[in-house]
């Protein structure tokens, strides 16, 4: 039995009818982790969570005027709000523990459906109340639901910014005695006899008791001393009222228990170490000493922002150490956890994320995304710890390399929309390998069209290169006017048609790059070449180069990668360089001559001297007002990167610390800004990083 779903109704930010609920989050029977940005819900989602069932450890929650919906347009706040629970996968036992309130699903399966009611009342005497009701059933024929079965649905609950140290101390409201009571070894056991820890207070209590009463001091007693004075406090009618005793504790086990406190034998310990005692306390709650086959109901256990306090390994072994709870007791647990943590999600299997955004909540499992087996396994290698700051951003920006991610965000500040204030990840990929990504936003049909949910909002932006080299580099390289390429998945097909390969096999990310023999193409393809073959093969993907060649060759590339993406409903743009490459593209921009400076101080140490500066002198001269007079120039400074003398992510590192300087001289800034918003060679750039920040901008502004 699990927490299928909730569904929130006028709760919090959640607005709302019942029909179409303001949320409804759907979990995984095992492990859930929401991620999101923050006020995106999570805690009103686990909140929600806690209205409903209850705590083991029966924390007391009061009911506030900001659980109720406030309508902003209106300016109040709703007067009643609802919270809806779906179990299933019920076994028999649990079917009879809740047989009057059980429904089933369309195949006949148990399920439960449970739903708090909260309204803002009056009574006769004018006085405003809230009032709560806990039902279950159908709607339309729910009844209430008794205190035993609410038992068997209460929650283990870990709250946030956990204060361990003031947690695991004696009071009047220790947690820790709740944490206690609520253990097996407290459990009522319905008999006659007193728990042992009972006995053992009264016990103490007797010796103590007996200490204060002996004669150690030749007829007088402590106690006696202090009867003998109370005694004249009172009249003679009264005198019982002095007798009096010393005990150490009330023997109720309650109040033995709120006298308890927890530490380890270590003394100082850090607020990491102090929060891993107390969880492991809190885990206790797991009901994980109880025989087996005695267990009803959900094991559903909440913890709010389970790094806090934690260095990155710890919050590790945490995860660890849940996930490997849920193997020793045979997947009875539900974990629902909440996490700020890009290293923690990093370590946990994508299907248990959560995405929580703009009011609605995505998993990210298989029955809800188009990501397929091998895709998740790709994603639990490669989402490191910088790559899943995706699922905390307002926006994204998927880059192939170094070069983009350091100056994307340079970029973002000259035209006056820096990225991080506008919450804004740019995610180096590492490649081209862009697809699997945009599978994690993008919906499955059965979200779509059978649930009828929304698909996900977050605005993405894809930059990566054109890779059809310019005729420039042909008429310098002197090299021969042919290439072997294949453009299209079309163009694939027909090649395949002669080989013993199917589209399976082959490695599409290799449509459109250029090989200068055939063999080379067949191998990065993937695709055997033999005699019988490779003459029709060679016809196929042999093209001559011309000027002509190379803009149908930009234009079918630049179709082709917009098409491969246009099947996903991710809120998606792909910006392809118009020209070769990012940086051959900043050759022929505004930004030329930044960039060659940054060549020459990356490539030499004495870049402005003797023959460094003769050369940089001559292709500076061909830079006139900010702009490269035509391609062969653009070449010329772009060759150190292309022939790898210099290291393309230093010169985009030093480029990007230059234009940061510009960005500090206002006039400068300004001049240069208004330049680039309509420069063709840049144009992809500023597109994706308009569309990542979702803001509209003037036609005359920008070129799109």
């Amino acid at each position: 039995m699990y927490l299928r779903s909730i569904s929130l109704i006028n709760f919090r930010q959640f607005d709302g009818t019942v029909d179409k609920p303001g949320i409804t989050i759907f979990f995984n029977p095992n492990f859930n982790v929401l991620v999101g940005e923050n006020d995106s819900g999570k805690t009103a989602i686990i909140d929600s969570i806690r209205y409903l069932l209850g705590s083991v450890s029966e924390d007391f929650d009061r009911i506030s005027q900001d659980d109720f919906y406030y309508r902003q347009s209106e300016d109040y706040y709703v007067d009643n709000f609802s919270i809806e629970g779906q179990f299933i996968d019920l076994n028999e036992k649990e079917a009879g523990a809740f047989l009057e309130w059980l429904s089933f699903d369309e195949e006949n399966n148990y399920q439960l459906n449970v739903s708090l009611r909260v309204e803002k009342r009056k009574n006769d005497n004018g006085q405003e109340f809230i009032e709560k009701k806990l039902l279950a059933g159908d709607r339309n024929f729910e009844t209430r639901l008794d205190s035993k079965a609410r038992d068997i649905l209460k929650t283990t609950y870990l709250k946030p910014l956990r204060d361990a140290n003031s947690e695991l101390k004696p009071g009047l409201r220790s947690r820790l005695a709740n944490i206690l009571k609520a253990h097996p070894t407290f459990k009522d056991t319905g008999d006659d006899n007193e728990h042992k820890l009972v006995l053992a207070m009264q016990e103490a209590n007797t010796k103590v008791e007996n200490f204060f009463e002996e004669d150690y001091t030749k007829g007088h007693s402590l106690i006696k001393d202090i009867e003998d004075i109370l005694g004249d406090f009172y009249d003679q009618a009264e005198q019982s009222k002095s007798k009096s005793k010393f005990s150490v504790s009330k023997t109720d086990l309650i109040s033995i228990l709120r006298k308890l406190s927890l530490s380890t034998l270590d003394i100082n310990l850090g607020l990491g170490n102090q929060n891993l005692l107390f969880i492991a306390t809190e885990l206790l709650l797991l009901n994980k000493f109880i025989n087996e086959q005695e267990i009803i109901g959900p094991q559903i256990t909440l913890i709010e922002e389970i790094e806090a306090h934690l260095h990155t390994q710890a919050q590790i072994r945490l995860i660890k150490y849940l996930e490997g709870e849920l193997e020793k007791t045979q997947n009875r647990n539900q974990f629902i956890l909440t996490s700020h943590s890009t290293n923690l999600v990093s370590s946990i299997d994508p299907k248990n994320i959560i995405l929580v955004h703009k009011n609605s909540a995505y998993p990210l499992s298989e029955n809800y995304t188009m990501l397929e087996e091998q895709d998740y396994n790709f994603l639990e290698r490669f989402l490191d710890s910088t790559k899943s700051n995706l699922f905390f951003a307002k926006g994204l920006i998927f880059v192939e390399g170094e070069s983009e991610m350091l100056l994307l965000p340079a970029l973002a500040n000259l035209i006056d929309y820096p990225l991080h204030k506008y919450g804004i990840s740019i995610v180096n990929i590492g490649g081209t390998s862009f697809e699997r990504y945009i599978k994690l936003f993008s919906r499955s049909d059965f979200w779509k069209n059978e649930m009828q949910y929304p698909s996900i909002k977050t605005p993405i932006s894809i930059v990566t290169d054109l890779d059809v080299k310019p005729w420039s580099y042909y008429e310098k390289e002197g090299t021969t006017k042919t290439t072997f390429i294949i453009s299209t998945e079309e163009e694939l097909k027909k090649v395949l048609e002669h080989c013993e390969e199917s589209i399976e096999d082959i490695n599409l990310n290799c449509l459109g790059a250029e090989y200068s023999t055939l063999e080379k193409l067949a191998k990065n393809f993937s695709f055997s070449l033999k005699e019988s073959n490779r003459d029709i093969i060679n016809q196929l993907t042999n093209k001559e180069i011309t000027p002509e060649k190379i803009s149908e060759l930009s234009t079918e590339k630049i179709t082709s990668i917009e098409s491969k993406y246009s099947m996903y409903d991710a809120n998606l743009k792909v910006c392809v360089s118009p020209k070769w490459t990012l940086e051959y593209c900043i050759a022929l921009s505004p930004l030329v001559e930044v960039l060659l400076r940054s060549i020459f101080e990356m490539q030499y140490k004495k870049p402005y001297q003797g023959k460094n500066k003769v050369s940089f002198d001559a292709l500076m001269s061909q830079i006139t007002e900010r702009y490269i007079v035509n391609e062969m120039a653009a070449y010329e400074i772009f060759k150190p990167l292309n022939d790898k003398n210099v290291s393309k992510a230093e010169v985009a590192q030093c480029l990007a610390i230059k234009l940061n300087e510009i960005s500090k001289k206002p006039e400068e800034k300004v001049a240069l800004k208004d330049i680039i918003m309509k420069d063709q060679s840049l144009n992809y750039l500023i597109e994706s990083i308009l569309h990542a920040t979702s803001l509209e901008t003037r036609e005359d502004e920008v070129l799109l």
